[in-house]
């Protein structure tokens, strides 16, 4: 039973292994996710998306707390569930284009590189939280960053 459960943890928080591409695995999670997002959670109603959003985010505090006994490492690259998580929220109540998309696509990727604060402060947090909760913020900062260019007709 052990065995498989260590097994369903690192594929949730691995999201299917993307997070073994030898460079920018958090970078290829997002794109390998594109196609759940563009098929599933586009055409979901918003409170469904927030919903299973949330779930995610539970799941991924779960699975990545985990993940960090498994690999040995507080914060491991392979645990790219929390990238994900962090696209989903950028995401979150936007109507989808194409170009909204690619925009939140780079816009989630690069404030997750760049933690703006507090997102590089709450790293601190133990396991699953500390993985988590940076991205969550900084797909916040993306959200609000997605609408204040479609208020202004950038995209």
């Amino acid at each position: 039973m052990k065995f498989k459960m260590r097994n369903l943890i690192i594929v949730i928080s691995t999201f299917f292994y993307s997070g073994y591409f030898p460079f920018a695995p958090g970078t290829f999670a997002t794109l390998c996710f594109i196609p759940f997002y563009y098929f599933f959670f586009s055409k979901l109603n918003p409170v469904l998306y927030l919903i299973f959003t949330i779930i995610l985010y539970f799941i991924g505090v779960w699975s990545s707390g985990y993940a960090s006994v498994i690999f040995n490492k507080k914060d491991p690259g392979k645990v790219v569930i929390d990238e994900v998580v962090g696209f989903l929220i950028t995401m979150l109540f936007i109507q989808f284009t194409t170009e909204r998309l690619i925009a939140g696509f780079f816009i989630a990727r690069i404030l997750d590189i760049i933690k703006p604060y507090p997102a590089r402060q709450l790293e601190i947090l133990k396991a699953g939280n500390g993985i988590m909760v940076d991205d969550a913020v900084s797909g916040i900062y993306g959200n609000i960053l997605l609408w204040i260019l479609i208020f202004f007709k950038v995209l």
